[in-house]
């Protein structure tokens, strides 16, 4: 995980991407986290764009009550995601 100041993100952008398949790089502007870069593969994109879709996330948990199942974050603990 790294911290770094919009002005330098934007001043060596093609550095901060290679630097995010490390990890994490949470962006300040004015000191307070604005926004993270982190980087992925063509892989990972539809996981990712699943994730935080709340529609996708309602089917889920609907899935869950009417199969018994258990909610995603109960998942993801047991999984270590």
């Amino acid at each position: 995980m790294r911290v770094a100041p919009m002005a330098e993100v934007r001043n060596r952008f093609s550095a901060f991407l290679d630097q995010s398949k490390a990890g994490p790089i949470f962006i300040t502007r004015n000191g307070r986290i604005a926004a993270v870069l982190e980087g992925m593969t063509d892989d990972q994109v539809e996981d990712f764009l699943l994730e935080r879709s709340p529609r996708f996330r309602r089917m889920l948990e609907g899935a869950a009550r009417r199969r018994g199942g258990q909610p995603l974050e109960t998942y993801r603990k047991k999984r270590r995601i």
